[in-house]
């Protein structure tokens, strides 16, 4: 029995649309699609809950297999929790970009934040790496690095 894929990464937001904006607008996923799932039996078996109603959008990085899912549970209604890394449980995905400071400059133009602003990241006594934890809209956080042999030819 083995894994074939890994088809998405998903989380739980509180608004769908001010996410989608979020992960369109300002990091330049592409909106796949938008729908809502409701009366579906199955959902309700799968998700542990009764009557579940879901917003739900799809994104992809542009020109990747790379699926982002966004679920805004309706019914029952979302809860809002503290939310830390260094929670069991806690998930982030992490993107490679070819900026880093121009994107953690977008998020902030956008009003989004992210943990620290963008440092280089030492392993071994060498920088390999620039990174951030940016911020979603729910502060959900969003790892963002640039290789550090991209970073020296910039």
């Amino acid at each position: 029995m083995l894994i074939k894929a890994c088809h998405h990464h998903g989380f739980t937001v509180s608004d769908l649309e001010r996410s989608v904006e979020f992960y369109r607008d300002v990091l330049g996923l592409e909106l796949i699609r938008v729908s809502e799932r409701s009366n579906l039996p199955s959902y309700d078996h799968l998700l542990g809950f009764e009557d579940v109603k879901l917003k739900v959008a799809l994104l992809r990085i542009p020109a990747s297999d790379f699926l982002l899912e966004l679920f805004e549970y309706v019914n029952p209604p979302n809860i809002m929790r503290e939310l830390n890394n260094n929670f069991v449980g806690a998930s982030h995905v992490a993107f490679e970009v070819g900026d880093l400071d121009g994107i953690y400059d977008a998020i902030c133009a956008a009003g989004y934040s992210s943990i620290a602003p963008p440092i280089d990241i030492v392993r071994d006594g060498r920088p390999v790496a620039r990174g951030i934890y940016a911020l979603d809209p729910d502060g959900i956080s969003i790892e963002m690095f640039q290789a550090y042999e991209d970073v020296v030819k910039d």
